[in-house]
Formats: C-alpha cells, sequence, structure tokens
C-alpha cells in the first residue's frame, strides 16, 4: 500500500476477522460500518435506497457491463479491459479495476425433480454468481442430482440480495429494505421455512444466518468416484466466523486424497468489492497466503465466495 494513500475507512474490509485474534473480542470492522454510517450524507441514503429498491435493474446493467468487458477482450486481447480500467483509473480513482478472473454472468437454471426422492432444498443463487459466477448453479444441480436430493429454483430472484453491499458500507437502511425483501422471497418459497435454503456464496450464508447447512446432508449421500490427489481451499472470512472450516475440510478430504488449508489464510481484503477499487489493497492482503500456495502445484484450487476467489 506505499504507493497509495488510502482513507481507512474506504479500505477497511469490515470482516471482522480482527476480533478472532483479539484477546477481547473487539471487532473492529463494527466501528467502521459505524463511523462510515455516520458519515453517509442524506443524498447519499437515499441514493442507496433507490439502488436497494431498483435492485433488478442494477443486477442487468452489469451482467450487460461484464458481457460487453469479456466481448472487448476476444475482440482486442485478453487484457485489453485491466489496462483500460488500469488507465480510467489514473484519471478517475473511484473506476473498479477489472480482473482477468471475471466470469460470464451465470446462465438461468431450472428446477430439478428426481421422482423417487423426497429430499428437496430451495437454490437461491446469490446475486454475485448470478452476475459473475459462470457454471456455479448447473455445478450445484449436478451435485444435487448424484445425491438424490430435488433442487427447486425461486422464481424471480433477480434483483433479490442479502444486503451485505449496503451493510459493509454502512447504508442500514438500503440494508434492511434489501434483507427483508429477499427474506420475505424465501419465505414464501420455502414454505414457512420447512424446507431448506441453500445459499451458493458463503459470506451471503453468514449474513442471512439462518440457511440449514447442506454440507451434513449432501456429502454422506455422495459416492466420489473420481477423487483429485490434491486441492488447496482459500477459506473465506465467513468460514472462520462461522466456524465452519471443518466442514470445508470434510469436503475436502471427501473429494480428495489430500485438502489443504493454506496455514496463512486469512482475509483477502476482497471484502465484497473494495478490491476492484484498490487492487493493492488485495495483493498486500494475500501476499503471505500467495507465497505458500505456489510453493507447490495443485489439481484444484477453491474458496466459496467468487470475488475472494478471483
Amino acid at each position: 500500500l506505499k504507493d497509495y494513500q488510502y482513507d481507512g475507512l474506504d479500505t477497511c474490509a469490515v470482516d471482522g476477522m480482527c476480533a478472532l485474534n483479539c484477546p477481547v473480542d473487539i471487532n473492529t470492522g463494527d466501528l467502521v460500518k459505524r463511523l462510515r454510517r455516520e458519515n453517509h450524507s442524506a443524498f447519499q441514503n437515499k441514493l442507496a435506497k433507490h439502488v436497494a429498491s431498483n435492485f433488478g435493474f442494477y443486477e442487468r446493467l452489469a451482467k450487460f457491463s461484464i458481457r460487453t468487458g469479456l466481448f472487448m477482450n476476444r475482440i482486442f486481447g485478453k487484457n485489453f479491459m485491466k489496462r483500460l480500467t488500469g488507465g480510467l483509473k489514473k484519471i478517475f480513482p473511484g473506476m473498479p479495476a477489472w480482473s482477468n478472473q471475471m466470469l460470464r454472468p451465470g446462465r438461468k437454471i431450472k428446477s430439478a425433480e428426481l421422482p423417487s426422492s423426497t429430499q428437496q432444498v430451495i437454490y437461491f443463487t446469490t446475486c454475485i454468481n448470478r452476475m459473475m459466477g459462470g457454471d456455479t448453479g448447473q455445478r450445484f444441480l449436478s451435485v444435487c442430482k448424484k445425491a438424490g436430493v430435488n433442487v427447486i429454483i425461486p422464481g424471480h430472484v433477480e434483483g433479490a440480495c442479502c444486503g451485505q453491499i449496503f451493510s459493509s458500507k454502512g447504508f442500514t437502511d438500503a440494508y434492511r429494505l434489501m434483507a427483508n425483501k429477499t427474506i420475505e422471497k424465501l419465505w414464501q418459497h420455502s414454505k414457512e421455512g420447512t424446507i431448506p435454503v441453500v445459499l451458493d456464496t458463503t459470506s451471503c450464508t453468514q449474513t442471512f444466518r439462518s440457511g440449514i447447512s447442506y454440507l451434513k446432508e449432501l456429502l454422506p449421500r455422495l459416492k466420489i468416484s473420481s477423487p483429485k490427489e490434491s486441492i488447496i481451499f482459500h477459506p473465506v472470512c465467513s468460514v472462520f466466523k462461522m466456524g465452519s472450516l471443518a466442514n470445508l475440510q470434510r469436503i475436502g478430504d471427501a473429494c480428495s486424497k489430500q485438502a489443504t488449508v493454506p496455514v496463512f489464510a486469512k482475509c483477502c481484503g476482497m471484502a465484497g468489492d473494495r478490491g476492484f477499487y484498490y487492487p493493492s489493497l488485495t495483493a498486500a492482503a494475500t501476499k503471505t497466503e500467495a507465497g505458500e500456495v505456489k510453493q507447490k502445484d495443485y489439481d484444484g484450487y477453491y474458496s466459496s465466495t467468487r470475488t475472494c476467489e478471483m
């Protein structure tokens, strides 16, 4: 970060990981959220509520932008968008940086029902995967089919979000509006909580917190026919905070002969979107972990949140 003069309020990832190592459990992320909330003007709060109320439109706009960027890379070379946004960022510091790890928006998927199975889950595709998740949904359907679990895809999920994007920035009213709107939809589709709801992004699961863990439901029902030799995980902050690291390790052990979690795995600094605006933040946050991971080659590299994976 030596080449940048950043405001600590902007670069804090507000992930709360500091509290895990703090002997008195102080969460500076909560403090930063409060300071951000207090610094917002009435206009900024009004604008955030407008985005939350019309999130479907902005989701479609984001998908269009990502598709356009991927198209431009195919035409002018794989680093075109990276150079373009990098140049614009020198003029407009608020410009998000393009990542070459960007995937296309996820394709719409349909419910998959197995007549012979009575097990079912509601699959809520999170907004980050709807916008840049590629084939995440198809992979989840494939796993559930092998486990003999019916998957119900709720309708009208476009524009639904856990609200973390607003919460982390201190826009409390927008967060409250978005979270309640989404929970109401899931409550109806899950028949008032009688059907488990599965999310495909760990940090969103933590935000809702009421989702039933599907790890223990699917894993015992699966037969892993071709385990990989060795894989490595980047456990995201919410995995640590929810105490789910053991569940992640169980998945790795079932799907590979050797599943590793880096000793120096900590917050990657992406924090939803911070890494797009401050690329050096993620570079600094992941430097030690990346050095550890690159000491050998693995057959697979995995995370459970798309932006942290990038």
